[in-house]
């Protein structure tokens, strides 16, 4: 089974690398491998999501914004669909709210698997991205939670190796043995961690991150995730790793994308030595596994609407704003 892990860590480098991409892919004209792969498709990029609504900062001292995670690695397996689905699915979606008056960092998980309506039909959130790309996936997100999410960050997990070595490497305390092995051909994957605190390398990230040997599954892995996004973003935070971002431009160029505009991410820049790394929340949509011959997680829906509501109430939408 093809491993599926979370690059999300890279919100870590969003207000410092994703004016870079922009800028860099604006003047060269060219496109990240899934761009390339939806131009090819004829998919809709995001320009307006959906009628009526109109794409804004609604606070202009806060960024909000969803995280997303695909894997092109092997793009010769990847074949469009005569409707153009890509067959891109969304391994990682993470809503984010980035505010620079107090610092703080609030990020929210939709497992994958989510059970939600995807064009009128129950379907698995991750299959949003793949029939319709980013607008599609936002136009999904956007009815399930209410929320007015009009921005998103797209990154390939081909980055992620490159990244977490630019910076040094992230220290982890991993919390217990940790070993797998793979030996399918064009496959391989060796796992073998013991517990304690080790620094990982760009390639032991990844090891680390698609270990999935947990007895809840993805929602575990999701929270190691989440640990090791607070880790990165703690370490990434530094005078000494943030001066070395900008050499990263040809990374950012070919595995990240995104809709804001450069006012935006200037201003996120600008802003970034107000972030705290000890105000960092994160959440995961709450649920439950669900066995339907496929399984999928059934959000229960309450919970949901509550932390919705206490991560990012500001941006809920009236039914007049059309919910």
């Amino acid at each position: 089974m093809k491993s599926r892990f979370l690059v999300s860590f890279l919100i870590a480098l969003l207000v410092f690398g994703s004016a870079y991409a922009w800028a860099w892919s604006k003047l060269e004209g060219g496109f990240t491998v899934a761009q390339a792969i939806e131009e090819e498709a004829g998919v809709e990029q995001v320009e307006n999501i959906e009628e009526g609504n109109e794409i804004e900062q609604i606070d202009l001292h806060e960024i909000f914004f969803i995280l997303v995670g695909v894997d092109t690695a092997d793009v010769k397996s990847i074949r469009v669909g005569e409707n153009g689905q890509t067959g891109i699915r969304s391994d990682t979606m993470i809503l984010c709210k980035v505010n620079f008056d107090d610092g703080s960092i609030k990020m929210m998980s939709l497992p994958r698997d989510s059970r939600v309506p995807v064009r009128g039909s129950l379907d698995k959130l991750t299959h949003a991205h793949s029939y319709g790309g980013m607008k599609l996936l936002l136009q999904t997100v956007r009815d399930f939670t209410g929320l007015d999410v009009d921005y998103y960050v797209r990154v390939d997990y081909r980055a992620v190796e490159k990244i977490v070595d630019a910076i040094g490497g992230v220290e982890v305390d991993i919390p217990k043995k940790m070993h797998y092995e793979d030996t399918t051909a064009g496959k391989e994957l060796i796992v073998n961690f013991e517990p304690g605190v080790k620094k990982l390398d760009g390639q032991d990230a990844i090891r680390f991150l698609r270990y999935r040997s947990y007895s809840d599954g993805d929602i575990d892995r999701v929270k190691m995730q989440q640990y090791f996004l607070t880790e990165l973003i703690k370490q990434t935070l530094t005078p000494r790793n943030i001066l070395r971002l900008p050499r990263l431009l040809d990374v950012y160029s070919s595995y990240i994308d995104t809709n804001m505009d450069t006012s935006m991410v200037f201003s996120g820049i600008k802003m970034a030595g107000n972030l705290n790394s000890e105000l960092i929340q994160t959440a995961t949509l709450p649920g439950e596994f669900l066995d339907l011959d496929v399984s999928y997680w059934k959000v229960y829906e309450p919970g949901a609407d509550a932390l919705i509501e206490e991560y990012f109430g500001n941006y809920l939408m009236t039914e007049s704003e059309g919910q």
